[in-house]
């Protein structure tokens, strides 16, 4: 792979959605990513039971998919970061950036030399993407800024204006909190809202793309509509459970005479 297909699309003008990894399994990860039509898979460490060696054979698991696969990092530090890259992953997502200084620190730990000051030392970078994996690395790395507090809207501007800031992404629930208002993804305060949009405007002036985790497909078709081109539906434990909950929900609904006998029987795969 010489380029990150993820970041191509994004440059055609085309929204990419993808799901959050929660569990850190690989055996979710190679079915999300060898049969679904995802985009992308990020990896959380932020915020689960996920360690390093672990999430290597994630990796493992989606190889030969095409699909990419992103981690969130605890922060944004750059030990963390690089290990990160090292073992294999085509992109970092940073939580809680707060101004253009923080964001710079990311980039800098994400990029080799001329654009960072990430260290030399990535063995499994050259066995998964091949021979010339350092000059190619810096383009096919992608740096995901997350946007959770009022001080980083406020500061939009200057954090976009960061060389190498490719996607800022808003966590709903953490900017709620923050802004003192109601949590939830799919926020309808106003507040909140306005906070949304003015990631957006300032990423359409700055030519970087905005992102949002987003509760549903539907939600996510807004969002895309809204302009937005890099969010995760969900997670793997939430499609999970949305998927046990709609198939109960259709034998609820077959008993009581809803479905009639060619009802969708969720498919032959096991």
């Amino acid at each position: 792979m010489d380029s990150n297909p993820v970041l191509d699309k994004m440059k055609r003008g085309e929204a990419t959605i993808g799901t959050w990894s929660t569990t850190g399994d690989p055996s979710v990860i190679e079915v999300l990513t060898h049969m679904t039509d995802l985009d992308w898979i990020t990896v959380d460490f932020e915020h689960n039971a996920i360690d390093v060696s672990t999430a290597v054979n994630c990796l493992r698991a989606s190889q030969g998919s095409g699909i990419p696969m992103f981690a969130r990092v605890p922060y944004g530090d750059k030990v963390w970061i690089k290990r990160i890259l090292d073992i294999g992953f085509m992109g970092i997502v940073v939580p809680d950036v707060k101004n253009a200084e923080q964001a710079l620190i990311a980039v800098q730990a994400a990029k080799y030399a001329p654009d960072g000051l990430r260290g030399i030392g990535s063995a499994r970078g050259q066995i998964s993407y091949g021979p010339g994996f350092y000059e190619k690395a810096n383009e096919m790395t992608l740096v995901v800024i997350m946007i959770e507090d009022p001080v980083a809207v406020d500061q939009i501007d200057e954090i976009m204006a960061v060389p190498g800031v490719d996607v800022c992404f808003i966590g709903p629930n953490d900017l709620a909190q923050t802004l003192g208002v109601p949590i939830g993804l799919d926020n309808k305060h106003p507040d909140h809202i306005a906070a949304v949009q003015k990631v957006v405007d300032a990423g359409k002036r700055h030519g970087v793309f905005t992102g949002a985790h987003t509760a549903s497909g539907e939600e996510a078709s807004r969002r895309i509509k809204q302009g937005m081109q890099w969010f995760p539906i969900s997670s793997d434990a939430g499609l999970l459970k949305m998927g046990v909950e709609g198939q109960l929900a259709s034998v609820k609904a077959g008993l009581e005479g809803q479905l009639d006998d060619d009802g969708e029987d969720g498919g032959t795969f096991y």
